[in-house]
C-alpha cells in the first residue's frame, strides 16, 4: 500500500484517452470501495481466503488516517491531506490550490462503513452534514445533502454517493429527519433519469450500470418504502441496459445488481483481463461552473477524467462470483 509512483500501478490510474492523458493516482476511494465490497462478501470465503482478506483489510485500514481532514475532523478526502497530494504525478493541477478538493460525503461514508465508527460518531457526522445542504428542488419544505463539505464549493448531489451515505445511516438505525427523507425522495425520483441523464444525477459515477448497482447494493440490505416501490422498475431498467451494453464489466455489474435484487440469473463467464471501457469513477472539471456553456462541455467524455483501479475491478468480479454461487 505504499505511495503510488509509477504509471503501471495496479492501485489506480486517472486517464482521458481522447487527450492521451494517463497518470498514476493515489486516492482513498479505490481502497475504501474495494474494502467495502470485500467485507460484504467475506462470509462466502473459505478459511485460507479469509486469511488473505484479513491481510488486505488491515493494510487498507492503515491507509485511512492519511486522508483524514487536515484539521483533525472525522471527515475524509479523496486525496492525502497532510500535506495535500491532490492529483499526484501530474504536471499542472497538483501545483494549484484551485484544484485541491474538499472532503466529501462519499469517501467519508465508505470509510465509516468499513471502519469501527460508532453510532454516536455517525450521529456527529450527520449533524455536521447539516451544515452542507442544498435546497432540494423536488421539495417545498427542506434541504438535501450535498456532495462536498467545502463552504465555497458549488452545491451538487450524486445519487451514488447519497446511497452510500444512506447505507451508513440505515446501518446504524439512525432516526431519519426531514433532510434524510428529502434525500431519499431525491434518490427515488432519480430513478426516472438513470438512462436519460445519468451524468446529471451522478456526476462522479456517470454510467447507468454503476448507478443501478448502487441502488441494488442499498436495497438488498435495507427497506425504504418509496424505494421498494421502484424495485420492479429498476430491475426492468437493468435488463434493458443489458440488452445493449457492450462492456463486459459493466454487463457484469448489471448482473450483480440483478442478483442483489433477488433475480435468478444464469452464470456468465468472467474474464480477468483488464478492460479499457470500464471505469470506477469520473471527474468533471468543468461541471462546477455556473456558466451554461461549461456545463454543456462537462457532459462530454473528452472533457472528463476517468479513474480505473485493478484492485477495485477484481473486487467487483469476486463479488459477482460469490453472489452467483449462492443464486
Amino acid at each position: 500500500m505504499s505511495e503510488v509512483e509509477t504509471s503501471n500501478s495496479t492501485f489506480s490510474v486517472r486517464k482521458n484517452d481522447f487527450w492521451g492523458y494517463k497518470r498514476a493516482d493515489d486516492n482513498i476511494f479505490v481502497f475504501a470501495s474495494t474494502l467495502f465490497i470485500l467485507q460484504q462478501n467475506s462470509r462466502y470465503l473459505n478459511k485460507e481466503q479469509k486469511v488473505i482478506f484479513e491481510k488486505i483489510e488491515s493494510q487498507i485500514l492503515a491507509e485511512f488516517a492519511k486522508y483524514q481532514n487536515k484539521d483533525g475532523r472525522l471527515t475524509y478526502n479523496f486525496y492525502k491531506t497532510k500535506p495535500s497530494r491532490h492529483f499526484p504525478n501530474g504536471r499542472f493541477m497538483r501545483r494549484l490550490d484551485h484544484f485541491r478538493l474538499p472532503d466529501d460525503i462519499d469517501d467519508t461514508a465508505l470509510i465509516y462503513l468499513t471502519s469501527n465508527y460508532t453510532k454516536e460518531q455517525t450521529i456527529w457526522l450527520k449533524n455536521h452534514l447539516s451544515e452542507f445542504t442544498d435546497q432540494y428542488r423536488g421539495s417545498k419544505n427542506g434541504e438535501i445533502y450535498s456532495t462536498w463539505f467545502g463552504k465555497n464549493m458549488p452545491k451538487e448531489q450524486d445519487v451514488c454517493a447519497l446511497l452510500n451515505l444512506m447505507y451508513l445511516l440505515f446501518k446504524h438505525q439512525i432516526a431519519l429527519d426531514q433532510t434524510d427523507n428529502n434525500t431519499l425522495k431525491f434518490i427515488s425520483n432519480a430513478v426516472n433519469e438513470i438512462t436519460k441523464n445519468s451524468f446529471q444525477i451522478a456526476r462522479h459515477y456517470g454510467h447507468p450500470a454503476l448507478i443501478i448497482y448502487h441502488y441494488a447494493r442499498f436495497m438488498a440490505d435495507f427497506s425504504y418504502q418509496e424505494l421498494d416501490n421502484r424495485k420492479a422498475e429498476l430491475i426492468d431498467i437493468a435488463k434493458k441496459l443489458l440488452a445493449k451494453e457492450k462492456s463486459a464489466l459493466f454487463r457484469m455489474l448489471l448482473e450483480t445488481a440483478l442478483l442483489k435484487f433477488g433475480e435468478k440469473r444464469n452464470k456468465i463467464d468472467i474474464n480477468l483481463d483488464p478492460e479499457k471501457q470500464f471505469y470506477s469513477f469520473i471527474g468533471a472539471p468543468f461541471a462546477p461552473f455556473e456558466n451554461p456553456a461549461t456545463r454543456l462541455i462537462a457532459k462530454n467524455q473528452w472533457s472528463q477524467i476517468f479513474w480505473k483501479s485493478e484492485i477495485h475491478e477484481l473486487a467487483l468480479r469476486l463479488e459477482y462470483i460469490c453472489l452467483i454461487r449462492k443464486n
